[in-house]
């Protein structure tokens, strides 16, 4: 009976083990922010509406650089941000994609590739979702499989994250218009 209790409590242990393991991996395979370079090779072509170009154009690809005008600290200053607003959580965490997550979640770059930058701004994964779990083109290619991998189709709620009253430099938004811009 004693080698019977000791093969049923080495079974029950291997189980909890496997479950525990189970979890860990489930939590290692959190999708990762591969940033907008990676985005941007297969979405500037002309077929696919030139998005990284117009992106690039945006202010969006600038809300980084904009923390460092003399303008934002201005701004910041009557706001009562202490220092400057390229450090600030308060600002960081509208004009930089993925401020505050765990590095983690952010994908290693390919060699000779560039990865995430978080001076690049407010990227493409700010609005859409951390994207190395969608990023390959067979799964981009069916709108509903990329849609399961985890992107996000961006909303009105989504975008008054940021675009809300609580930003010191807060102006209407009117969301059809501005959707229509970065269609």
């Amino acid at each position: 009976m004693r080698g019977i209790a000791r093969i049923a409590l080495l079974a029950a242990v291997g189980a909890v083990s496997v479950g525990v393991l189970a979890v860990t991996a489930e939590e290692a395979a959190k999708p990762q922010y591969i940033g907008s370079a990676a985005c941007g090779t297969c979405h500037k072509s002309a077929k696919s509406g030139e998005q990284l170009g117009k992106w690039q154009a945006s202010r969006h690809a600038l809300a980084f650089a904009t923390l460092g005008t003399p303008e934002a600290a201005a701004v910041a200053k009557k706001a009562g941000v202490a220092g400057s607003p390229q450090e600030a959580a308060e600002c960081l965490s509208c004009h930089v994609t993925a401020y505050g997550v765990d590095a983690a979640l952010i994908a290693t770059p390919r060699a000779g590739k560039k990865g995430f930058e978080a001076a690049d701004g407010v990227q493409c994964e700010a609005c859409h979702g951390a994207g190395s779990e969608y990023k390959s083109r067979k799964v981009m290619k069916d709108h509903e499989a990329a849609v399961a991998a985890g992107m996000i189709v961006p909303d009105e709620a989504l975008c008054v994250t940021c675009h809300n009253a609580k930003s010191p430099t807060y102006k209407a938004f009117n969301y059809a218009e501005m959707l229509a811009k970065i269609a």
